[in-house]
């Protein structure tokens, strides 16, 4: 090998590990804005729980309380908060025209790799779907839903099956069911369905792919789907299914 090869050789291999270095360390720093970000929302929004020990305070919910008017002044496209007590998963959830509006946009519309947590734009706002399918970004620091993977301990999920969605009037509560792994194009991600029959049959089909034994199975009513990439093979996805058991209302 002549010298002039050797020396290409070398610059090109130069070239391609500082241009992978410039990667990972861009990568790191949206992280940091992106979580950073996150973290001062949920400051801003979310309100100091009362003292427990003052016994003029009415007993104190699990879920927080959240400031909405600031959320609609930032981004009316924030429809809900989603939150998991024990857990990294305290977010607040978008919709936006398609699927890819907020996949690599934070809540505050700013081009961030983190994204946000969102829902699926084919479900109504509303959550009266019999399935409302929620997607978040999986990271090595278990924000977003980077922490979803410790569910497939058995430890770990018993003690959070409880799910809360916090909505302006509302709280929709759910419990944990099924986690599983599937295709991004499985049927895990059907919404609605023809007749109570076949959602029936949709509920025990999941419940059965579940890798932990978790929750009360349902057989009809609304779930939801918290979907997240498995971190290998892209054609797969890590999802956790939940079954509403209780709408508390909440005066403002």
């Amino acid at each position: 090998m002549s010298k002039k090869v050797r020396t290409l050789i070398f610059i090109v291999a130069t070239i391609t590990f500082l241009a992978s270095g410039a990667k990972i360390v861009w990568t790191y720093y949206q992280m940091h804005v992106g979580q950073s970000a996150y973290e001062n929302i949920s400051h801003e929004v979310i309100a100091e729980p009362p003292d427990e020990d003052d016994p003029e305070v009415p007993e104190h919910h699990p879920w927080p309380d959240i400031d909405f008017a600031t959320l609609d002044a930032i981004n009316p496209d924030i429809i809900a908060w989603l939150f998991i007590p024990d857990s990294p998963v305290s977010y607040p959830i978008l919709r936006g025209p398609d699927n890819n509006a907020y996949l690599r946009t934070t809540f505050d519309k700013k081009p961030n790799i983190l994204g946000s947590i969102f829902q699926d734009y084919r479900n109504d706002a509303d959550f009266q779907d019999q399935n409302t399918v929620i997607y978040g970004h999986n990271t090595r620091n278990d924000s977003m839903f980077g922490s979803l993977k410790k569910y497939k301990q058995l430890e770990y999920a018993e003690q959070r099956l409880d799910v809360y969605i916090v909505r302006k009037n509302d709280v929709l509560v759910y419990e944990i069911f099924a986690v599983y792994e599937t295709l991004a194009t499985s049927d895990t991600y059907t919404i609605r369905f023809e007749s109570e029959a076949s959602f029936a049959g949709y509920l025990k089909e999941m419940a059965a792919k579940s890798v932990v034994e978790i929750g009360s199975p349902p057989s009809a009513g609304h779930i939801i789907t918290l979907s997240t990439c498995t971190g290998g093979d892209q054609t797969m996805r890590l999802v956790l299914q939940a079954r509403l058991v209780e709408t508390v209302a909440v005066a403002r």
